[in-house]
């Protein structure tokens, strides 16, 4: 793992793109960094001041897994990461405009620090304090009520710190004193105090909610059988989880390939790594369209399932007879998705002869056809794929309105 893992690193150093989601990669890195986000210097702080002498910051990192803002239902838990520096022991030097700097020194006495984490989903909110040495903090809420978010619902989860710090602060001030021309700096007398410093914030982020399992519905042939020199298996695909390629099989042997998404790898100054996604264009014998919407829901699918992607898969291919098409998609986290149909591939026959002049009385590879009127050439009809898009999409549209208009009526 270590060996992939560097060269890994060394491809992303240089610019390259992965073809395949790194998500077990990047996951399995992150994790092995608990122990150097709590105190991490990439997490910058002001300088203290005498009126300062406590900075603390905490930030929420990444979800693990995660690619970009997305997680599946099931994660390990919620990175974050903290930074603190204050002045025990530490004496500041204060220029207060005389050219002789006043001089503070701080004893740390007693300090306390709180910290809590929230998460919210729909309407209800979990969480409370954490250990503050933990950096990996698991989600509280089931997984199988995660998976029924629709693809676009958020996770939002908030981070706030209460921490409190009693000094002992030692004053010395300089001040200039000038007997005739001669002016030299005086410390007076050092002052003690007690003070206290308290430093209180907070932060959140929003990851969106990727779950379930894609739904496929064939496009065309629409009755799984179509004219022999027109053989095309199209596929609408609804998920709710990003998907970046298929892979079609015609008879278990490689038929085409298409892929939308590829990956990168991003590095904070914390030394965090996050999957980035990009837009890409590999089409091998076959083409993908993503089609970005906010939300989708159709009555093609499952009662109550919806959907936040929706993908449009086009193969063509050369043959006749009866085949055993098989599209599967992967999604962000790696999990595939198949999609399996028996598709016949037939020339027209009429009267047991075929349209290329052979016997067709084998329903498997020819379809019984009757001629035009005009005793001309055997006729066939296609429905172009864009229009039959636009009329499957309307009458999706109205089914889901006309049952929405119902329920609200009852």
């Amino acid at each position: 793992m270590k060996g992939k893992l560097f060269l890994l690193l060394i491809f992303l150093s240089l610019g390259f793109c992965l073809d395949d989601t790194p998500v077990l990669e990047v996951s399995a890195y992150n994790l092995g960094l608990v122990d150097t986000l709590m105190n991490n210097s990439g997490i910058e702080l002001e300088e203290l001041g005498p009126n300062d002498p406590v900075q603390v910051d905490m930030r929420i990192l990444t979800v693990v897994p995660a690619v970009g803002n997305r997680i599946p239902p099931e994660t390990e838990g919620v990175l974050w990461g903290s930074n603190e520096i204050n002045a025990n022991g530490v004496t500041i030097d204060y220029d207060d405009g005389d050219e002789c700097n006043d001089r503070y020194t701080f004893f740390l006495r007693n300090s306390s620090r709180n910290v809590s984490m929230y998460f919210s989903f729909r309407n209800q909110t979990l969480g409370g304090e954490i250990q503050a040495d933990n950096p990996l903090v698991e989600i509280p809420f089931e997984p199988s009520l995660l998976e029924t978010a629709n693809g676009s619902e958020n996770l939002t989860v908030e981070l706030i710190w209460d921490s409190w710090y009693y000094f002992e602060k030692r004053t010395r001030i300089n001040n200039m004193v000038c007997v005739g021309e001669d002016c030299d700096c005086d410390y007076e007398d050092p002052t003690v105090s007690m003070i206290n410093v308290t430093s209180i914030g907070n932060t959140s982020r929003e990851f969106i909610i990727e779950s379930g399992e894609a739904s496929f519905f064939l496009l065309r042939p629409v009755l799984g059988e179509q004219w022999y020199q027109n053989n095309q298996f199209d596929t609408l695909i609804f998920s709710r989880k990003g998907i970046y390629k298929a892979e079609i099989t015609m008879d278990g042997e490689d038929g085409g390939y298409a892929q939308v998404h590829n990956f990168s790898i991003y590095e904070d100054p914390l030394g965090v790594q996050y999957v980035i996604v990009n837009r890409t264009q590999n089409f091998e014998n076959a083409t993908m369209v993503p089609y970005d919407m906010a939300y989708w829901a159709t009555p093609v699918a499952a009662e109550n399932n919806s959907f936040s992607h929706l993908y449009e898969v086009n193969y063509s291919y050369v043959g006749w007879g009866p085949h055993t098409l098989n599209i599967t998609v992967t999604d962000y986290f790696g999990g595939t998705h198949s999609y399996q149909k028996e598709i016949y591939s037939r020339k027209m026959a009429v009267e047991g002869i075929s349209e290329t002049g052979e016997f067709g009385n084998d329903t498997n590879f020819y379809r019984p056809s009757a001629p035009e009127v005009d005793g001309g050439e055997l006729s066939h009809n296609v429905i172009p794929t864009n229009q039959f898009v636009l009329l499957f999409l309307v009458a999706a549209i109205g089914i889901f309105w006309y049952y929405k208009g119902r329920g609200k009526s009852r």
